[in-house]
This record gives C-alpha cells, structure tokens and sequence, in this order.
C-alpha cells in the first residue's frame, strides 16, 4: 500500500498547573489514497487528540512530545504556520462533531464557505458563490440558495453537518477526518450523513478517517479499523478480520455490547465494567487489565504489539499466548 499518511510513534500530552498528562503513547498507523479507516474506542481514549494532532489542531495548552506526521513523505510537524494552513482544509479536511461550536454564528453559510473557498482557489467572489451552490447541492441540501443565505443556528442538526461536509469539500480534500460526524442526531439523518461520506469517497476517491466510540457504526463502512484505549492503540485489522475474530479482550467487549438482530428476547444488554482510568500514563503495563476477565500477572508488565496475521496486530500477550 502506498502510504498517502503516516503517523509515526505519536506522543501528546496535556499542561496544567498540576503538570503534564499524557493524552496518547506511540500511535502509529498509515492509510493509502482512496481507504476507508475507522478509529474506535470509548470516550477519553484519545481518538480525537490523535486526529486533531495531524493538522495541529489541539488547544493551547497541548503539545505533541515526539513522533512524526508524514503525508505525502514530508513531516507535517516541522512545517510552518503558512505551510499548514495550505494542508489544513485543502488537502486534509475535518469535519467536527459539534457542528453549531464549529460553524461562525456571526456569519451566514455563504459568507463562511465563500471565504474559505477563495483562500485555497484563485476564484473571484462570483465563482466561490456559483461553487457554493454547487458543493451545497451535492450535499444532498434541497433549497442550497437559502442555505447559503442562513446562519448556522437557523438550521436543523442534519443541515448543519451537511454544510460542515460541503465546506470541508470545497478544497477537494486527499483525506477526510470525521470526528464523531453523527452525533446527537437521529438515527435516519446519521445513516444518511453515512451513506453520503461513502459517496463522496467514491466519487472522489478520496481517504476518510471516522473516528467514532460505536464500533458497529464501522462495520459496513471502514476498510481497516484501528481500536484505542486509554491513549493507545490496541488493534489494528481490516474491518472484516476484526469483526470475525478480535484478539484483543477491550475489542471483544466492545463487540459484545452492540445488539443484533439475531439477538433473542431475552439477550440482556451488556456493558464493559469500569471506566477509561485516569492517569493512565502511569500504568505500566496494560492499560485494561483492571477491567479485564482474561487478567493474569504478564499482564502488568509492559505490552508489545503483537501480529496475529499479516495485517492484524494487537498489544495483549494473553491471546498471543492462548493462540500458541
């Protein structure tokens, strides 16, 4: 696979005036053009921190410790802040869940997308408004003209995330980073903002990133899926292995969560005991273990990323040494 980007030994921590908080410890994963790569893991596992760190997106008091960010080959990290911003929102897009924090209240939809198109384009204001209408149209949004028109808290939630997705195309991104893009909406509008990233891949051939805490979401959608916990990745496989046999006992938890069809009336819902621990940059071996049935005293020391097949690796020696 050739590798459009690259995350490398990722380091991030946090700065407070009770110290400094590890958020993420040596993440890495790639993704080639065109794929489909699906982050899970539950709140506070460090899905968000990791993807906004390849755009240099986190708050002040955030700072990425060591690792690289390659896309294209060049470090991001070491590019400056006119570099960047050629990258952030032309040629790596994101889409954030919280659409009303993330759109301007002061300026109407046409305003915010015409602006952001003339900065990456060489188009004059009458061209951005024509590509305005167009990308809003292609959104699947009925009446684009008064949309355009609108200020952000005029429209409905599923408007919103449609316009956040025309803007984040107006550059016509290489790769598409979807943060939670479906949350607090209702379950027709989010399998419809689903169905129209999956055109948009398509159609433009073009990466997406889905970061989500519903690992069934990904299931149909993702080509390869990545599983965070408490600042680490703790498999990695191609959606299809992952879901037919996870190694890892937090992704088998997770999977038992999700209800199914098949279910029988009497299947109890179940849910993992225990939550993400704080602090988790001080444990030294494996970051579940204290919620984990499979525990046993390797598990205290540190873990190494096992493979489990060509392309599926996870950091639990537990099921390294029951498929032995």
């Amino acid at each position: 696979m050739e590798k459009l980007l690259e995350v490398k030994d990722l380091k991030v921590s946090f700065f407070t005036d009770l110290g400094e908080t590890q958020a993420v410890k040596g993440a890495g994963f790639a993704i080639g053009e065109g794929d489909f790569f699906g982050i899970v893991g539950e709140s506070g596992s460090g899905k968000s921190v990791t993807t906004k760190s390849i755009l240099r997106l986190g708050p002040s008091n955030c700072k990425i410790m060591g690792g690289e960010i390659l896309f294209r080959g060049e470090d991001i990290l070491k590019k400056n802040e006119a570099e960047l911003r050629e990258i952030r929102g032309g040629e790596i897009a994101m889409i954030f869940q919280d659409s009303l924090s993330a759109l301007n209240p002061v300026y109407t939809v046409g305003n915010k997308m015409v602006e952001l198109i003339r900065r990456h384009t060489n188009m004059n204001k009458k061209e951005a408004k024509a590509r305005v209408l167009e990308l809003l149209t292609a959104v699947g949004i009925t009446d684009p003209e008064k949309a355009m028109n609108s200020y952000p808290h005029e429209l409905s939630g599923g408007m919103r995330q449609r316009v956040m997705i025309a803007m984040a195309m107006s550059s016509d991104p290489k790769i598409l980073i979807a943060d939670e893009p479906t949350t607090a909406l209702d379950v027709t509008i989010q399998a419809q903002i689903l169905h129209l990233l999956l055109e948009l891949q398509k159609k433009n051939n073009m990466s997406i990133i889905l970061i989500t805490h519903d690992i069934g979401l990904v299931a149909s959608m993702a080509d390869r899926v990545l599983v965070m916990y408490a600042g680490q990745i703790i498999e990695e496989a191609p959606a299809k292995e992952i879901f037919r046999a996870p190694r890892h006992p937090y992704t088998k938890a997770l999977l038992a969560t999700v209800p199914s069809i098949y279910d029988g009336d009497d299947r109890e819902l179940v849910s993992i005991p225990g939550i993400v621990p704080e602090g988790y940059d001080d444990i030294p071996g494996c970051r579940f273990a204290d919620r984990c049935e499979y525990r046993r005293p390797e598990c205290d020391k540190p873990q190494e990323n096992y493979s489990f097949g060509e392309k599926h690796r996870a950091k639990c020696v537990v099921m390294k040494e029951e498929e032995k």
